[in-house]
């Protein structure tokens, strides 16, 4: 499989996220009075994570409709990468300050900046031509990342309701064995 098939595929998954998390979150936000902060940060890394990712997938296949050589377009996009990767964690940072307080939450979280991190050095290193040459891996490893985040923050929107609901009725249920 070659880069362009994988960007396709990933716009693909990208906007499938992102559609299918708006609807989601139109279902279940409905009839609530109350929304936690930590759902809509979830929400909103999800769409802004897909809709990165779709962009990002198709950035280096516009580039190459207008004759720029690989290594230029490769350059171009890990730059672009980079700064896209540093304004998510900035954005992600500042959105679940004080949102996360569970220690296993705030270690995923801290797991995933490192992660960030590492990518946009190496999409950095892949701009300046130092250990990665230009290629499309970090670039690729990079939108990859971003879109299995986005996955994972959409199976917590999805499944997140499902658990709240089995353990409220599990409780009610041993309330019920207890008075009974």
């Amino acid at each position: 499989m070659i880069a362009s098939d994988l960007l396709l595929v990933g716009a693909e998954v990208s906007v499938a996220f992102a559609g299918f998390s708006g609807i989601i979150a139109t279902f279940q936000f409905r009839d609530k009075t109350t929304v936690k902060r930590g759902d809509i940060v979830a929400l909103t890394m999800i769409v802004y994570f897909s809709l990165l990712c779709a962009f990002c997938c198709i950035l280096p296949l516009l580039l190459s409709i207008f004759g720029i050589e690989d290594a230029t377009i490769w350059t171009i996009c890990s730059v672009f990468g980079a700064i896209v990767m540093v304004c998510c964690m900035y954005g992600v940072d500042r959105g679940m300050r004080n949102a996360v307080r569970k220690k296993s939450l705030q270690l995923l979280f801290g797991t995933m900046q490192g992660v960030a991190a590492l990518i946009v050095l190496f999409m950095t290193l892949n701009a300046v031509n130092v250990v990665f040459h230009r290629e499309p891996g970090p670039y690729i490893v990079g939108i990859v990342s971003a879109l299995a985040l986005a996955g994972y923050m959409f199976g917590r929107l999805l499944l997140r309701p499902l658990w709240r609901a089995v353990h409220k009725q599990e409780t009610a249920n041993l309330s019920g064995a207890r008075s009974g």
